[in-house]
């Protein structure tokens, strides 16, 4: 059985021995994210405002955020469009908006953040129905944003994995206004692969994780999962969010970039779904940081962040270089 990180030890106990996890009902947990943000944005190092074109919109009711990168000798950059994490209940366009000029800069590629409607306010599918809105709007304004829409990739954190998951399946299906080629790749950080409530047959044997790390575990465990999905009106049934229940999809999957951490309650969410794509012969790559909890890099501290930081653009690139 793996152990924590020493690193991700003295984050707790500089924290007064806690270990940070959501708990309670949608809006309590809300108040908890805020409070763990507000802290660790004081440990974020500043992102020089004249290395980027940042510019906010609205396009169905639906507010996006653009990073374009500025004086990069490449135009028609790649495009990803980027869905925070949060549970399909909290996060906006401000919860990452740290992490995503990074991928821009780093990466050299234009990202559209998307706050997309967040639950129990609004129920599936209004998630999924936003995710797609935006990446059709990017795909037909890429040349504003300085974009390639020949060259573009979904990218989420947790339960925006699932949706960045899910809009490429609908994007693949020609379940969008799209051509069924309009996407490269995916990025997928610790998502979310599945309902709780089910994990088909055939994959149990590989899902240990929901056992192994149930509860006292960091930012999410099976009780706030569950919670979340409470919440959400998601069916565990849901195709439409849950590609891996879609073997139609499978072998027509853009290549796949998956993130998963060995302390993490959806851990096997990740390795299933890396394992799956695999299988169907979907170009597929994967990071595994075995001693972090869930969606560790949150903490910019620690040293683990910045290798994870390294290694993703790394992952954005391989994602992005079927069309390079």
């Amino acid at each position: 059985m793996s152990s924590y990180a020493d690193s991700w030890l003295k984050f707790e106990e500089s924290l007064g021995g806690i270990r940070p996890v959501l708990k309670g009902s949608a809006e309590e947990m809300r108040e908890q994210f805020s409070g763990l943000g507000s802290l660790l944005a004081s440990q974020a190092p500043p992102f020089p405002e004249d290395k980027l074109k940042i510019s906010d919109g609205e396009v169905g009711g639906v507010a996006y955020r653009t990073y374009t990168p500025l004086n990069s000798e490449a135009k028609n950059l790649p495009i990803g469009v980027f869905y925070h994490s949060g549970g399909f209940i909290l996060g906006n366009l401000d919860s990452e908006d740290g992490f995503c000029r990074y991928i821009a800069l780093k990466a050299n590629v234009v990202v559209v953040g998307v706050d997309y409607r967040l639950s129990p306010e609004h129920k599936a599918p209004a998630h999924l129905e936003d995710a797609v809105t935006l990446y059709e709007w990017a795909f037909n304004n890429a040349d504003s944003i300085g974009g390639n829409p020949s060259n573009m990739f979904t990218i989420g954190t947790s339960a925006g994995g699932c949706l960045a998951l899910a809009v490429a399946r609908k994007v693949v299906l020609g379940q969008t206004s799209l051509p069924t080629g309009a996407i490269t790749g995916v990025v997928a950080l610790c998502p979310v692969a599945f309902h709780p409530r089910n994990i088909p047959t055939k994959f149990q044997s590989k899902h240990s994780s929901y056992k192994q790390n149930k509860d006292n575990v960091p930012i999410v465990d099976e009780e706030s999962l569950l919670q979340m999905f409470y919440n959400s009106g998601i069916d565990p049934d849901d195709k439409n969010y849950f590609p891996m229940l879609d073997d139609r999809c499978l072998k027509v999957f853009p290549r796949t970039y998956v993130v998963t951490c060995g302390m993490d309650t959806l851990r096997d969410d990740g390795t299933v779904l890396y394992d799956s794509l695999s299988s169907a012969g979907v170009a597929t790559k994967t990071d595994h940081y075995g001693n972090m909890p869930h969606c560790f890099w949150i903490v910019p501290s620690l040293p683990e962040t910045g290798v994870f930081l390294n290694e993703l653009i790394g992952g954005i690139n391989w994602a992005i270089k079927g069309n390079n």
